[in-house]
C-alpha cells in the first residue's frame, strides 16, 4: 500500500489513463476516499481495485485528478519534482530548434509531467504560474527544485490566471520569490531581433513565447513590405518585420500600456516608419476593410481565444472568419496574411475551414503556403490533444 488516499473509477473509466492521457474528469469517479481533498495526492484505482496512476487530487473541480505519474512505487516529493523539473529543462537546453533565443519555456504543464506548472526563461530571470490545487499545494517543493536545477538570477511568480479561480484558489500577489528582482524591462533575443518583456504587467508571464517561429516566419517574408500588425500586444511581429526590412509598422491593440512597449520593441530592430494605433482590433479592421484604406505587403491577425466552451465554437468560428476576411481585404496582390488561433477547440480543420470562408468572403484566390502551431518549447504529448490550442497559417494573396 502506497499511504495515498484513492479514488476508484466506474467500469472502463480508465481507458484512457491507460492511454497517457493525465486528467481524470469527476463523471469518471465511482467513490472518494474523505482524505482525498483539494491539493492531496491520491492513488487511482479502477472498479476492481488495480492501481492506474498517482496524481493530484481537486475532488470540487471538473478535472479531480492530474496524474504525474503511473508508477506505484513512486514516491512525490521534492526528488520527484526536482527530477521531472530537470527533464523538462535538459529537454529545452538540447535541443537544436531553440538555440536561436534566450527566452523560453522551461516547464510547460501536462506535457512536462507536470499539469498545471509553467516556467518561463528571459535570458535568466525565470518566471512561474501555478495554475492548479495541486501544484499549489507542492508550490514550497517546486520552488525549491526550481532554484536548485536552473540556478537564475531571480526568480518571479505570477499565479495570477483566471484558470486558479475554477480551481478555487485565489490569486497570489506577484513578485521576486528568489534571487534579484527583475529589471523593469527584460531584454532577450531571438535570432537577431531585440525584444523587452514586462514580466509584471505583460500578459501571460509577460511575452506570447509560443509564437516564436511565426515572428521569426514573417521576418523572413517582410523585406519590402509594408506590415500591419492587429492584436499587437508589445510588438514582437513588427519586430521582426523591421528586423527583416520592412518599409513600414502600423500596430493596432486596445491596450496602450502594450503599445508602449511595443514601439520600443520594434524601433530597436530598425528605422522605416513604425506607427501604433490604440484601437479595438475588431472594430478597426471592419471599418478599414469598408473603405478604400491602404493595402499592406502582410497583415497579421492573432487575437485572443474566443472559445471557452465547446457551445462557443460555432460562433467563434463565425467571428474567425468575419476578422480574417476582413484581413484579407487589405492586403495587396502578392502579399500575405498571417492568421493565428489560440483556441483549444478550434480544430486544424476548423481553421482551414476559416481561412477557406473567409477567403471566399474577401473574393481573393489565396494560396495557403505554411501551417505552424506550438514553438518547440511549447511541445504536445498526442495522449492529451487538450494540450493543443495554437494553429497558425500562412495565406499568400493572389488578386489576379
Amino acid at each position: 500500500m502506497s499511504g495515498y488516499p484513492q479514488i476508484r473509477l466506474r467500469p472502463n473509466a480508465e481507458r484512457l489513463l491507460i492511454k497517457g492521457h493525465p486528467w481524470v474528469f469527476s463523471g469518471a469517479v465511482a467513490e472518494r476516499h474523505p482524505d482525498a481533498h483539494r491539493g492531496s495526492i491520491v492513488d487511482v484505482h479502477n472498479d476492481a481495485g488495480r492501481f492506474i496512476a498517482r496524481g493530484t487530487c481537486n475532488p470540487g473541480a471538473e478535472i479531480v485528478v492530474r496524474i504525474l505519474t503511473r508508477q506505484a512505487d513512486a514516491q512525490i516529493d521534492g526528488a520527484f519534482l526536482r527530477a521531472r523539473i530537470e527533464r523538462a529543462v535538459a529537454l529545452r537546453r538540447g535541443n537544436p530548434l531553440l538555440q536561436s533565443s534566450d527566452a523560453m519555456r522551461l516547464v510547460h504543464g501536462e506535457s512536462d509531467g507536470l499539469p498545471g506548472l509553467i516556467v518561463d526563461d528571459y535570458a535568466g530571470w525565470l518566471v512561474f504560474q501555478i495554475h492548479t490545487a495541486g501544484m499549489e499545494a507542492l508550490r514550497a517543493p517546486i520552488i525549491t527544485a526550481i532554484l536548485d536545477v536552473v540556478d537564475p538570477k531571480g526568480l518571479f511568480e505570477r499565479s495570477d490566471v483566471g484558470t486558479r479561480r475554477a480551481e478555487g484558489l485565489h490569486d497570489r500577489p506577484t513578485g521576486p520569490i528568489a534571487g534579484d528582482e527583475p529589471p523593469a524591462l527584460i531584454e532577450f533575443t531571438e535570432g537577431e531581433v531585440q525584444l523587452a518583456a514586462d514580466v509584471r504587467r505583460g500578459q501571460k508571464t509577460g511575452f506570447f513565447l509560443d509564437q516564436r517561429d511565426n515572428r521569426l516566419l514573417l521576418g523572413r517574408i517582410a523585406d519590402g513590405r509594408s506590415i500591419l500588425n492587429c492584436f499587437a500586444f508589445s510588438g514582437g511581429f513588427s519586430a521582426h518585420a523591421m528586423r527583416g526590412g520592412a518599409t513600414s509598422t502600423l500596430d493596432i491593440d486596445i491596450a496602450p500600456r502594450a503599445l508602449a512597449l511595443g514601439r520600443r520593441n520594434v524601433v530597436a530592430n530598425g528605422d522605416a516608419p513604425a506607427r501604433a494605433i490604440a484601437a479595438d482590433a475588431f472594430a478597426f479592421l471592419d471599418t478599414l476593410s469598408e473603405g478604400n484604406g491602404p493595402r499592406y505587403g502582410a497583415v497579421v491577425v492573432d487575437p485572443p481565444s474566443l472559445v471557452r466552451k465547446s457551445r462557443d465554437v460555432k460562433s467563434a468560428m463565425g467571428v474567425y472568419t468575419k476578422l480574417n476576411r476582413n484581413a484579407l481585404r487589405l492586403v495587396e496582390n502578392g502579399g500575405y496574411l498571417l492568421a493565428s488561433s489560440c483556441s483549444t477547440r478550434i480544430t486544424d480543420e476548423d481553421f482551414f475551414q476559416i481561412i477557406r470562408r473567409a477567403a471566399s468572403g474577401a473574393r481573393v484566390h489565396t494560396r495557403m503556403v505554411a501551417r505552424t502551431h506550438h514553438a518547440a518549447d511549447h511541445p504536445v504529448d498526442p495522449a492529451f490533444p487538450e494540450g493543443r490550442y495554437l494553429t497558425s497559417a500562412l495565406v499568400q494573396v493572389d488578386r489576379d
